[in-house]
């Protein structure tokens, strides 16, 4: 939520913003609007990359206060197809998949689909994976305006989840990991379980297995998804793989704090501005020597591997990139 107690109107939330033009005064009286419930462009020109929280030099969460005009100005209207798609995943089929007594818990959300074949090999051994509009986490919906439906769920999906009596729940999806570990309690909602962050549950497998990894000795990007600016604890174990792996990850200009959205959450606003923002991604990733661009979020995968050849890049799922250090899969 915004804290407009932390709040300083320095400006440097939008002044940062690589989506929208404005200099240092401007973005200070349009944010002043937009504290105000003022009409400001702002509404209509934010991306919803969530990136302005993790700049705010105070950590008034911005962005929270931008999503929450849009809300209130109905900017959901514009994203009618995207607002049907999520509304209609809480009525996906829910399903758990038993595995291992003691195997870990994955919740793999209602994104499962969009990379077939992706829970395969012995990272998953004996693992029970959850699945479902029942563990649809939501938090799609701040991409739209719309973040009233994150939290009028969002203890269902809490409530949910601990149901599966697990301790540990890794989340495949970094949307899910977000409304956990940050969302939620945020909200006041006790999560019963300690939530587990994709790249922490691959390192610990891979760490088990550690014998078995073949150095991948390829020079490789990093896509980082738009809800790790609520949870940048997890890019820790991004390097982590890396070095397990023998993975090089070149210095790009777009990384961390600098990242670059994957142009999903920019498509419904403006294609082209959207086509744009991942070309210039993707040169930034050759320019600084990578081979391969790996991704954390599905939708990243979806939004870049049709443009990635263009610019000599493949396009991996950050556990195909460790099973392939496993010998289960190839790079292409």
């Amino acid at each position: 939520m915004f804290r407009e107690d932390f709040c300083t109107v320095c400006g440097d939330c939008l002044i940062w913003c690589p989506y929208i033009e404005i200099g240092e005064e401007e973005s200070k009286k349009e944010f002043q609007k937009l504290i105000n419930g003022k009409p400001s462009r702002i509404v209509s020109e934010c991306v919803s990359c969530m990136g302005c929280n993790e700049i705010c030099p105070e950590k008034a969460n911005p962005f929270s206060l931008i999503v929450k005009r849009q809300e209130e100005q109905n900017e959901a209207a514009r994203f009618e197809k995207a607002k049907i798609n999520m509304e209609g995943a809480y009525s996906m089929p829910s399903e758990i998949q038993k595995g291992a007594e003691d195997g870990p818990v994955i919740d793999i959300c209602t994104v499962y689909p969009i990379i077939p074949g992706l829970f395969e090999g012995v990272l998953f051994e004996g693992a029970t994976f959850i699945k479902g509009g029942d563990y649809f986490c939501g938090i799609g919906f701040y991409h739209i305006g719309m973040p009233s439906r994150v939290e009028k769920n969002a203890a269902s999906v809490v409530k949910n989840v601990s149901q599966t009596g697990a301790k540990e729940v890794i989340c495949y999806h970094d949307d899910c990991y977000t409304l956990f570990k940050a969302i939620a309690p945020e909200l006041g909602i006790k999560v019963p379980f300690r939530p587990v962050s994709w790249p922490e549950f691959l390192y610990r497998r891979l760490k088990a297995l550690e014998d078995r990894i073949h150095p991948i000795d390829k020079a490789v990007a990093y896509q980082r998804p738009c809800s790790s600016r609520y949870t940048p604890d997890k890019d820790a174990y991004v390097d982590d793989i890396f070095d397990l792996i023998g993975a090089r990850k070149p210095s790009r200009s777009y990384e961390k704090t600098q990242s670059l959205c994957c142009g999903g959450s920019i498509v419904p606003r403006n294609w082209e501005a959207a086509n744009q923002i991942k070309h210039k991604n993707l040169e930034d990733a050759t320019a600084a020597g990578a081979e391969i661009i790996v991704t954390l979020c599905p939708l990243c995968f979806a939004n870049l591997r049709k443009r990635a050849p263009e610019h000599n890049l493949s396009v991996m799922a950050i556990s195909d990139l460790c099973r392939a250090a496993l010998g289960e899969v190839k790079i292409e």
